[in-house]
């Protein structure tokens, strides 16, 4: 999952929330690094649900569908695709208009940037600046956030020609999103009633 799936699928509760979006930032063991326990919930809800998405049987099976050098890189290409057709369905999963629910997700991780690491902290204001919850809202968007992703791995790779290959797979990878993500959100939403409990 990208940034605005997590967001989607993150608890209530804002630094819930901001671990949620913002997790993939946040490495290793949590107990040493000193969040919030609200913050350190929500960095692990967004592992669980990556574990979730990436052992589920329908990414399994869509990640067939990228021939190499791609399918090493599928798991990536998902979670930008998955955000692409999140915003294209967005009405069907969300009560709230997308631009609203974005609005209020940057007004929560501004507000609460001072209980994230230090350079987590100063990164998330060009977060906000450019807009990443909507990226990928159109092909040139998924471009970019490729482009963006291929540069920061050490090694080389193919993500920045990734676009083209999304395109040419759009319809299996929405069906398979359609399928998948009713049952994303019901996962999510036993891991947050459970941690009520």
């Amino acid at each position: 999952m990208n940034h605005l799936a997590h967001a989607r699928l993150s608890g209530a509760d804002p630094l819930h929330c901001v671990g949620n979006v913002t997790g993939d930032f946040i490495k290793g063991p949590l107990a040493p690094q000193g969040l919030a326990a609200k913050l350190r919930e929500g960095v692990q809800h967004h592992r669980l649900i990556d574990r979730y998405t990436d052992d589920h049987a329908v990414t399994r099976e869509l990640r067939e569908l990228f021939a190499p050098p791609f399918r090493r890189y599928a798991n990536i290409l998902l979670d930008v695709a998955f955000d692409y057709f999140l915003i294209q369905h967005w009405q069907r999963f969300a009560g709230i208009r997308r631009a609203a629910f974005v609005g209020n997700v940057y007004d929560l991780l501004l507000e609460y940037r001072h209980e994230l690491p230090a350079p987590l902290a100063e990164v998330t204001p060009r977060l906000v600046a450019h807009d990443w919850l909507s990226r990928c809202e159109s092909l040139d968007g998924i471009e970019s956030t490729l482009r963006g992703l291929s540069g920061r791995l050490q090694r080389r790779n193919p993500l920045a020609d990734g676009a083209a290959e999304i395109n040419r797979h759009a319809a299996q990878i929405e069906a398979g999103f359609l399928a998948f993500f009713p049952q994303a959100l019901a996962f999510s939403d036993a891991l947050t009633t459970g941690s009520r409990n």
